[in-house]
């Protein structure tokens, strides 16, 4: 592959920072095929050295770079930088709401029902409709409650790093259970992240919430890389727990808490 280079006091800018070594013959008159590396750095011309693009999403922030050169080399040095908060709240409530309309699209076409059928039904008694259609219904309404959910929490967001936990929640497992260790049913077992993936958020920065009984438990007060045992944590027959970012209350995820007496299980969210 030919070699690129940047030149750093070009009388006859290029369309771009970096530049083929014909252009380096030609403007800058120096043949980079006979010429050293230290020669082409005293004309200004530096062999150009690419460096991984970071990832990020660009609903939320942009990315800046300046130059850096290291003897006869020359790479660039990234930084990614927030967009304004307005910008990126803007931003991902259109994300949100486009995903939300193109979800709620998908559920009626995989129905196999019309739209005419769909709006008649709609305009029926919920008592009166048919229980098929109203299974559509319920599955597009639980993404519109989703939607209004979301919407708040980036309203009210206050740093764009909360709102990149919003439109892109942490991933991980978490190895958990209930009953172990000789406790009941109702108690939760010590529970620790064996896998978890974000670009903003910590696991210190996670707490669980037991909806059933709105106990919270707190990341790392004895288990250091964890959550500690909780004792009738659950009520009988509601095992759900919540995953929830501590500095805003939003739910990363929910699951149904396992029944695990001998072992652990992993829970991907």
């Amino acid at each position: 592959m030919a070699n690129t280079y940047y030149y750093n006091s070009n009388a006859v800018p290029p369309e771009t920072d970096v530049v083929d070594s014909n252009w380096v013959a030609y403007y800058g008159g120096i043949d980079p095929n006979t010429s050293t590396p230290a020669e082409l750095a005293a004309a200004g011309f530096y062999l150009y050295v690419g460096t991984p693009y970071p990832a990020f999403d660009s609903k939320i922030y942009t990315v800046t770079y300046v130059w850096v050169i290291a003897g006869t080399d020359a790479s660039k040095d990234y930084t990614v930088v927030a967009l304004p908060l307005p910008e990126a709240k803007a931003n991902c409530t259109a994300y949100e709401q486009a995903n939300a309309t193109t979800e709620t699209a998908n559920i009626a076409t995989a129905s196999g029902y019309t739209g005419d059928v769909l709006t008649t039904t709609a305009a029926l008694p919920e008592v009166s409709r048919p229980a098929a259609i109203q299974d559509v219904f319920d599955a597009q309404s639980a993404v519109v409650t989703q939607l209004v959910d979301t919407l708040a929490a980036i309203d009210a967001a206050t740093t764009t790093d909360q709102l990149n936990n919003i439109v892109n929640p942490p991933t991980g497992i978490l190895s958990t259970g209930r009953g172990g260790d000789g406790d009941g049913p109702l108690d939760l077992n010590n529970s620790i992240y064996t896998e978890f993936n974000s670009v903003s958020l910590t696991e210190a920065e996670t707490e669980l919430y037991v909806p059933g009984t709105s106990i919270v438990i707190s990341y790392g007060v004895v288990v250091p890389n964890g959550f500690t045992s909780n004792g009738d944590c659950f009520t009988t027959g509601d095992y759900r727990v919540q995953i929830r970012e501590v500095a805003t209350g939003m739910v990363i995820s929910e699951f149904v808490c396992p029944l695990a007496v001998e072992h652990n299980e992993d829970v991907a969210f």
